[in-house]
């Protein structure tokens, strides 16, 4: 059994300034697990503990065809609220074809899938000082991140450790 999600991985070049803004926010009085650098993406669906990864390879490769997009990651999302926050994360504004995306790709492979995406800056544990942290929060709701292009989905082995999970494309499938 492996443990496995589809995505599209955050370019390089976004990557810098992602990092930037976590190294901000993991200077606030919170206790919080930030996504790794080589880890940042977006999930298309989780499909968790898979015995046969073949019949989902020969589903995805149906995908092909379906054209690239561009994808903005601007903005901050609270999950669920202000009032309890457990996930911070960046908006991910697209068009509507990033929802048609999941919701194609879910249908045809299953697993737990939202048509509103979002990428996860952390994963929020215990708050010190609800005021600081809204409080930058709000300053920083309309940060943007810029835009990339969405060329192709992956087929992600995820492995549990101690130390954080350790993420291993073992499938991709262009998406043009």
């Amino acid at each position: 059994m492996v443990r496995l999600f589809v995505c599209i991985w955050i370019p390089e070049e976004l990557k810098r300034d992602i990092i930037k803004f976590q190294e901000k926010m993991s200077k606030l009085p919170m206790d919080a697990k930030f996504v790794e650098k080589e880890n940042l993406h977006l999930t298309i669906t989780f499909l968790g503990e898979v015995e046969d990864t073949s019949s989902i390879k020969n589903s995805l490769v149906n995908i092909k065809g379906f054209g690239s997009f561009p994808i903005t990651l601007s903005g901050l999302k609270i999950i669920p609220s202000e009032n309890y926050i457990r996930v911070v994360g960046i908006e991910v504004k697209d068009k509507g074809k990033l929802s048609l995306l999941i919701k194609t790709v879910g249908g045809m492979i299953g697993g737990d899938y939202y048509e509103n995406s979002k990428m996860t800056l952390c994963r929020v544990k215990s708050i010190k000082n609800k005021d600081e942290v809204l409080d930058f929060l709000r300053k920083n709701k309309d940060v943007n991140f810029g835009e990339f292009m969405a060329k192709k989905i992956s087929l992600v082995r995820s492995d549990l450790t101690p130390h954080g999970p350790i993420y291993t494309t073992i499938f991709e499938v262009d998406l043009e």
